[in-house]
């Protein structure tokens, strides 16, 4: 790379050059996009040229097809405290900011040998909206910019109000400054000065695209010199799909992808490899999806199940072969239209609406390991980890894996305050999904429900479960075909063992063999409908569901194993209560107000 000296001129010149540039460039906002992905605009391609970084004037305009032919999918740039300081300097900035509406521009940023804050000035703009036309990408606050030095991780920058500001240590003279854009996506945990590599997942694009990118800084770290200049090019290419899926739910799946990004520190160098089948799951529904692939060689066309959304199964086309930067508008067909029984749901049927929308329940409550960080269903329907009085600590620290839930603990960032599958402290304003009381796990983008993880047993991919909403619950228990004669309590006589808890039957429930006894409607006791192992196989065969009585948990204690049944709906009710079903020996009630902090179990739906 090539040194260059920085003064205050040079930039200054150097800004009114690229705003001259810039001017022209301006993209309009695009419509009539069928996924919510992209807003970008219909520019032209033609005439554009990749030429070489100049410092002080970083954009990422110079390109000669969308995120191919060498895109910058963003542009970094540092200046020196002290001219910062300047006003005319300050001014240029601002003049500067205001004509790229959606280029992505760097200002300058000082970086230290010792540990010091950084910040690194761009437009505003929103990353999740990646042109397909022009391969815009740009950003929105929580955006990252993992630093490298000397071979090792130095810190991060983040963006936020307009500024990326960060602080970075371990700077070494003998190397450059190294940026990398991950898709945010989650490292783990990285130690400055000695982590010298991190992987990140690419699999949901439910919500965003993870554009992958990397560059250098210009020159060498130097506490002399007060400039640095690095533009990011994309070690990723935009693919179209062109989907058709009869789930209007689920995301849609796609497998045989490379979906896992290793990038090791000492060399600068990137590793994609497959992991999970090489799922990647896109958004739900049908039409144009772009997703984010990583350079693998041509991918033969999927057999069935190579695509899947929900309760329907499909094919992908043939893939082609995909390389840094490419851009393949061309749209890959992906048909999901053949109803099956996914992974990890049991047979039967239920209907939760007048529009006759049915679905199918998980073979078992939901259980997270903290441990392994992962999600998975017990193997059977009556199983359950805890007995009466089981202390599993604050936060869960005295158990490894937890199935009783505070609402909305589904693990990602939702805006709730608690949303970890293990927190446990009783303050009900801390379980808002999203940040608001009044906000339901559904709403948004459905983060907050516990569905939109990947469970190990259901399937492997994210945003394929979720749980009832009040209404369909409602609905299920009280207004459906025949509802009065398809749910009771009951006892499962298992190993000589007994379980507690409450039967449902399908829509299309007939009596497995003659003679058989249930009674239906009765929610006083456990003891009237009682079944051995071979009874209970044959009311499963027929698609029966049994919710145990798994109890809850309280201020410290479980409280009510094998005695009463607390599940979750996906409703916010007040300030300090969801909504859940309830059923004792007191009675049952589909309507139980429950409070947020308290755990609950999860047993969840797929559609």
């Amino acid at each position: 790379m090539k040194k260059s000296k920085f003064s205050v001129k040079t930039l200054a010149f150097s800004l009114a050059i690229a705003a001259i540039l810039i001017l022209p460039l301006m993209v309009n906002g695009q419509s009539g996009r069928s996924d919510g992905f992209f807003n970008g605009g219909s520019g032209g391609l033609e005439n554009r040229d990749d030429e070489p970084g100049v410092s002080g004037n970083i954009t990422n305009d110079s390109f000669n097809a969308p995120l191919g032919s060498g895109l910058l999918v963003m542009a970094v740039a540092g200046a020196c405290y002290a001219a910062v300081k300047r006003k005319a300097f300050k001014l240029m900035i601002a003049a500067a900011m205001m004509l790229g509406t959606t280029q992505c521009k760097k200002d300058v940023i000082p970086y230290n040998k010792k540990a010091v804050n950084i910040t690194l000035n761009v437009d505003g703009g929103s990353k999740t909206n990646v042109d397909p036309e022009t391969g815009t990408v740009s950003f929105v606050d929580g955006d990252e910019i993992i630093v490298a030095n000397d071979g090792c991780y130095v810190g991060k920058l983040v963006y936020e109000d307009g500024v990326f500001s960060g602080t970075i240590t371990c700077a070494s003279e003998d190397d450059y400054l190294h940026f990398y854009h991950l898709g945010n996506r989650d490292t783990g945990v990285l130690s400055e000065g000695t982590s010298t590599e991190c992987s990140v997942s690419i699999a949901d694009q439910t919500r965003s695209l993870p554009v992958i990118s990397y560059a250098p800084s210009d020159v060498k770290f130097s506490e002399e010199i007060d400039t640095y200049t690095a533009r990011l090019k994309n070690k990723c290419a935009l693919v179209k799909f062109d989907v058709s899926n009869l789930s209007q739910y689920a995301g849609t799946c796609i497998t045989g992808m490379r979906n896992k990004v290793t990038v090791d520190f000492s060399e600068a160098t990137f590793t994609f490899t497959e992991e999970n089948d090489g799922k990647i799951t896109l958004a739900s529904g049908s039409g144009e999806r772009w997703a984010i692939l990583l350079p693998q060689p041509q991918a033969a066309a999927g057999v069935e199940g190579s695509a899947f959304s929900g309760v329907y199964s499909g094919t992908r086309a043939s893939v082609p072969e995909i390389k840094e930067n490419d851009y393949l508008p061309e749209g890959v067909s992906v048909v999901v239209e053949t109803k099956v029984i996914p992974q990890g749901a049991k047979k039967g049927l239920f209907t939760i609406n007048s529009e006759g929308k049915q679905v199918h329940f998980a073979q078992g409550n939901l259980v997270y390991n903290k441990v392994a960080d992962r999600w998975y269903f017990h193997e059977k329907q009556y199983h359950m980890f805890y007995m009466q009085n089981t202390n599993p600590g604050i936060d869960c620290e005295n158990v490894d894996d937890i199935e009783y839930f505070g609402w909305g603990t589904s693990g990602f960032n939702h805006g709730a305050v608690y949303y970890h599958p293990w927190n446990t402290l009783k303050t009900n304003s801390c379980y808002y999904a999203y940040g608001d009381v009044a906000k339901n796990l559904y709403d948004e983008d459905g983060t907050a429900d516990w569905g939109y993880n990947v469970i190990d047993n259901g399937g492997g991919a994210y945003k394929q479960w979720r749980v009832l909403t009040l209404e369909e619950q409602n609905y299920m228990f009280l207004s459906r075909d025949g509802a009065s004669e398809k749910s009771s309590y009951g006892t499962l006589l298992i190993k000589g063992n007994e379980y507690a808890g409450m039967i449902v039957l399908p829509d299309d429930w007939t009596e497995p063999y003659d003679g058989w006894n249930y009674t239906s409607g009765v929610y006083d006791n456990y003891t009237t409908n009682r079944y051995n192992t071979s009874e209970w196989s044959k009311m499963e065969e027929r698609g029966a569901v049994f919710l145990p009585c798994s109890g809850r948990r309280g201020d410290k204690y479980t409280v009510g194993v094998n005695l009463i049944g607390f599940y979750w709906t996906g409703n916010a009710m007040n300030a300090n209560n969801a909504y859940c079903v309830s059923f004792a020996k007191s009675g049952l009630d589909v309507s139980r107000d429950y409070v947020r902090s308290n755990g609950s179990t999860v047993r969840l739906l797929i559609e």
